[in-house]
């Protein structure tokens, strides 16, 4: 009996290790099939002979079968196939919908019309359809829409296009998807996936106020690809978008989306993976399934023998063991996810510097994730968040101005004790409106051109000038002199202009963050200035980083951080921490004590007990760290 027991609980464990064998501690692998791939593959045959050299490749914990994609509908006996096929490999099966009509017609991107009946009886139809095979459905982020036919002029009416898309598509969603689909089938949960414009969502339809609770939850777009392409998104949205999406219903923000669009090289394509992961997505979605076999691009990295966390020699060396001669992007984020998934369950919840952004409000549109590329860990909130302990400070870009009660809300904040670092958008937009009773600067119409900056941190006056990379341009404010005082400087042929501003309300402090005209000037400043801009951002952190831009900080409630550097060759900073111990290398257990001594002087705060640790960072790497007690 006992041997028979024994036997049994062996086979138990090589059974439960069986189902994990492949699978991440922290987060599911995903990827999304089109139905393009569906139909074309069409039997469980075809599928098990491309899984011999795909699974080797890359791990799935779960797929989304598409239904339906411009104006192409999945055949039944594929999609059974299909379904047949991934859950007899143990992989978990969902729905997918994109709702594009008829791809570049006259638009690039082209939607539905929302005010054609034909349309609407596609759209319920789809997402009956959908829900018939599956419990769970994701919307791909083509839910907007751009239609101006004379159905949708005259049905807009004097409302701004903003207003009346939002009002149609929350009907749409509620009435054609949501409600048909639970009809069809109670336990199917229906996911809307919010693409990576956050800031212009309004003008097309897409309401965070109100979509993330008609729909069962929302999926994140975390594309963002290469910096110089269209779109120029910055890298640090990666992780700011998932963060900002979970505020918005708390534990339904359902995963995160990358695909390997405009990846010059496979660095860029993996610095998302783990920007998603390390915001704490509980599963990542490639897009797409068929994409991930191609062989990937090795690009031009002139970074590969300064030891990467994308190590491709390693990557193809281990693909040799399995028996691949040509690994593909699916093996890149294999990979990947091998790097990041050991230290995500020693980070706690992600958290940082508090920036308001109202409901569809516009204004230095993303702005925030050009902050986070210089090393400021800002969290977009959708709820202007109360003074307490754990949050004495908000930041506030020129979208807050949309809020009516603005003022009132940061004259209770600073009343309360806390700080407001508002930048000179929002001045600008508030300069007008009774900001000028907290205290006065103007935004003047006039612009400079300026190369030197002014950081008075100590030493002879020289040490306090530091050139910018290229000519910054900035808008000019001026102020009562001892009403305000510049905490930085700049300066261009003998004159010169604040940076950064510094006043007093009531028991809180406010400060003027002059934002460049061209948003990645930021990167152009010097270290010195961004250091000043980091350390007085930091009043809810417990460390920030000194050094040059483009080094990202990522900070979590339990003491741990992460540092991970856009360069091109490695980058040396210091992270400046609380207390005496210095920091510790998740991955490698080093400690580094760093130097001790006071934190610099900001006026209105107290100065701590400070350890000053040098790290040095890879390119297009990062490293994980706890501070020691």
């Amino acid at each position: 009996m006992k041997k028979i027991i024994t036997i049994l609980a062996i086979l138990f464990v090589a059974t439960a290790f069986s189902a994990q064998a492949g699978h991440y501690k922290n987060f599911k692998s995903v990827a999304y099939v089109t139905v393009g791939t569906v139909n074309q593959m069409g039997t469980v045959k075809n599928w098990e002979e491309l899984w011999k050299t795909y699974s080797k490749n890359l791990t799935l914990d779960k797929v989304y079968l598409e239904t339906y994609r411009d104006q192409q509908f999945v055949k039944d006996d594929a999609m059974k196939a299909a379904i047949k096929f991934f859950k007899s490999k143990g992989i978990e099966v969902s729905g997918g919908i994109t709702y594009n009509y008829s791809g570049g017609v006259r638009q690039r991107w082209e939607s539905f019309c929302y005010s054609n009946p034909e349309h609407l009886a596609i759209i319920k139809q789809v997402a009956e359809t959908t829900a018939g095979y599956f419990d769970e459905i994701v919307l791909d982020d083509y839910y907007f829409t751009n239609c101006k036919c004379e159905d949708c002029v005259e049905a807009k009416g004097d409302r701004s296009w903003g207003e009346f898309r939002m009002d149609l598509l929350n009907d749409v969603a509620k009435n054609c998807i949501v409600d048909p689909a639970h009809k069809v089938n109670p336990k199917c949960k229906v996911i809307v996936k919010y693409p990576n414009w956050y800031d212009h969502f309004q003008g097309l339809g897409f309401d965070l106020e109100r979509g993330p609770y008609t729909f069962d939850g929302v999926y994140t777009g975390t594309e963002t690809r290469d910096a110089t392409s269209e779109q120029h998104l910055q890298a640090y949205e990666s992780f700011g978008i998932i963060r900002y999406f979970e505020q918005l219903r708390p534990e339904h923000n359902f995963g995160g989306w990358v695909d390997t669009g405009g990846a010059r090289y496979p660095d860029l394509f993996a610095e998302q993976l783990w920007f998603t992961l390390l915001a704490k997505a509980p599963e990542i979605t490639l897009f797409n399934f068929a994409g991930m076999n191609f062989p990937f691009r090795d690009g031009n990295r002139t970074w590969a023998n300064d030891n990467p966390t994308l190590n491709l020699d390693e990557l193809k060396a281990v693909s040799k063991e399995r028996g691949i001669d040509n690994p593909t992007w699916g093996r890149v984020a294999e990979y990947a996810y091998e790097k990041i998934d050991p230290i995500l369950n020693k980070l706690g919840t992600p958290t940082g510097i508090k920036a308001y952004k109202p409901f569809h409000a516009i204004g230095e549109d993303f702005l925030h994730n050009y902050l986070g590329m210089i090393g400021v860990p800002v969290e977009i909130v959708s709820k202007f968040p109360e003074y307490s302990k754990d949050t004495k400070l908000v930041l506030l870009t020129e979208c807050a101005s949309h809020d009516a009660d603005i003022l009132a809300k940061m004259k209770t904040f600073m009343k309360a004790g806390g700080e407001v670092i508002v930048t000179s958008g929002f001045y600008r937009a508030m300069q007008d409106k009774g900001i000028r009773g907290i205290f006065e600067m103007t935004v003047t119409d006039r612009k400079a051109d300026i190369d030197t900056v002014v950081v008075l941190t100590g030493g002879s006056r020289t040490d306090y000038l530091h050139k910018t990379d290229v000519p910054v341009k900035i808008p000019l404010l001026t102020y009562h002199t001892n009403d305000s005082w510049e905490d930085i400087s700049t300066l261009q042929h003998e004159n010169g202009w604040p940076l950064l501003q510094y006043s007093v309300y009531s028991n809180g402090d406010i400060f003027v963050w002059v934002i460049p005209d061209n948003f990645s000037h930021l990167y152009a400043l010097p270290a010195a200035a961004l250091n000043r801009y980091r350390a007085v951002a930091s009043a809810d952190t417990k460390v920030f980083i000194q050094g040059p831009s483009q080094v990202a900080l990522f900070t979590y409630d339990n003491d741990t951080f992460v540092v991970h550097s856009f360069h091109d060759t490695p980058v040396d900073i210091n992270v400046v921490v609380h207390g005496t111990k210095g920091v510790t290398d998740l991955s490698t257990n080093e400690v580094i004590a760093g130097t001790q001594g006071q934190s610099e002087k900001i006026y209105g705060r107290e100065r701590f007990d400070a350890s000053t640790c040098p790290v040095t960072i890879p390119p297009h790497s990062f490293r994980a760290f706890k501070i020691n007690k």
